[in-house]
């Protein structure tokens, strides 16, 4: 039967993150570290160690060297009563100059790739298990593959949404039952406008440089992984549903027409996407009779298939019927996409890719999600163009 395990990042988590560790000598172990992961040995609790080693691919250093460091913390650990059931590592990355591991892969954190190979090494159970790492693609990994992700690092470093803890041993305390989790860090986007404005154009000028602000923590990550997904959804003839309220609702119905009729321009292809805010009479009816926190749960269950994909789009992240579409999308094996901002609420953290603004500004969220609903469209329309056609084309 399937057991819970421990998937614990390398650098910054275990050993200090002094860039691109390559060779032993460079090797420091974080204060508590190995006794936390033999606290886990003494639990029966697997341990695999996922790492992400883009150094062989810059040529930094070899396979030869990675394995070395791991041999020489293998040695250390095992003086202190601790071990490692299963060391993984990826070499590869998309800028990388060395041929042979210059491209992406899956294994690649946040990709899946490292986590399934452990799984299946282990016989762990993922949805019973927790990632714990430093770094957002930690975070990425757990949430790819249905973990629980763990943050650890120093004050400031938290990522919303996500359990955080000042070391390994803090959180090793936590996985084991003897410790709770810490209050979250409050961490709130600049409010704007922070005072009253005189001049429209004053009030326009800062606002323009909130909506830059906000843009630029988009994570362009998530951005990539949602466009993979729609081409994929595309590619196998899948359905793609959007919704939201509000405002987000007319970025839903916008995201309708611009992925249909923009997507198609110079393409031929032909997709399936559908706004679930768009009809009025059923939207209504639904929330008349049921209640509108059902108002897109009950139309997915009538309409969607697995496979099927759903984008949600909510400034606050909060709204009921936004997170019941989720829950419901995610029990039956659909990928889910939510844009959000604010504090980004349970969608953020429940869907399989966010793409989130850091604004408490209405109109500057939602300004945002619609460049992103746009730069989707227009990425995936070029992507299936000739580069000839590109040029010749308008966007």
């Amino acid at each position: 039967m399937s057991q819970p395990g421990v998937l614990l990042d390398r650098d910054g988590t275990i050993i200090v993150d002094s860039g691109y560790v390559g060779s032993v000598d460079r090797v420091e172990f974080i204060d508590g570290s190995i006794a936390a992961i033999a606290a886990l040995n003494r639990a029966g609790v697997p341990v695999a160690v996922v790492t992400n080693q883009a150094g062989v691919a810059r040529g930094y250093y070899g396979i030869a060297d990675v394995e070395q460091v791991h041999k020489h913390m293998i040695a250390e650990m095992a003086r202190h009563g601790a071990h490692v059931d299963l060391w993984l590592f990826c070499p590869y990355h998309p800028d990388g100059i060395v041929e042979a591991f210059a491209r992406r892969s899956a294994d690649r954190k946040p990709g899946p790739g490292m986590a399934l190979a452990a799984a299946e090494a282990l016989d762990l159970d993922l949805s019973a298990s927790w990632v714990v790492g430093d770094s957002p693609a930690d975070v990425g990994l757990a949430r790819a593959v249905g973990a629980k992700p763990l943050h650890v690092g120093p004050p400031g470093s938290a990522v919303m949404g996500v359990d955080t803890f000042p070391d390994l041993a803090a959180a090793v305390r936590f996985i084991l039952g003897g410790d709770t989790a810490p209050a979250p860090e409050q961490q709130k986007a600049p409010k704007f406008p922070a005072a009253k404005f005189h001049r429209a154009d004053s009030y326009g000028g800062a606002y323009v440089a909130e909506l830059a602000r906000a843009f630029a923590t988009v994570d362009l990550e998530q951005v990539s992984r949602a466009a993979k997904i729609l081409n994929a959804a595309y590619d196998r003839d899948a359905a793609v549903f959007a919704c939201g309220n509000g405002g987000s609702a007319s970025i839903a119905n916008h995201l309708q027409c611009d992925h249909v009729k923009g997507v198609r321009n110079g393409t031929g292809v032909t997709t399936r996407v559908q706004s679930l805010s768009t009809n009025v009479e059923l939207f209504s009816a639904i929330a008349n009779d049921l209640g509108y926190e059902h108002v897109f749960e009950y139309q997915l269950q009538s309409q969607a298939r697995p496979g099927d994909v759903l984008i949600v789009i909510s400034s606050s992240g909060r709204s009921p019927n936004i997170v019941r579409a989720l829950d419901w999308a995610a029990a039956h094996e659909m990928p889910t996409i939510a844009l959000t901002g604010f504090a980004g609420g349970p969608a953020r953290r429940r869907a399989e890719v966010s793409i989130h603004v850091d604004s408490a500004n209405y109109g500057v969220v939602e300004d945002a999600h619609q460049a992103c609903m746009h730069l989707l469209a227009q990425y995936v329309r070029q992507s299936r163009m000739t580069p000839d056609a590109v040029v010749s084309q308008t966007f």
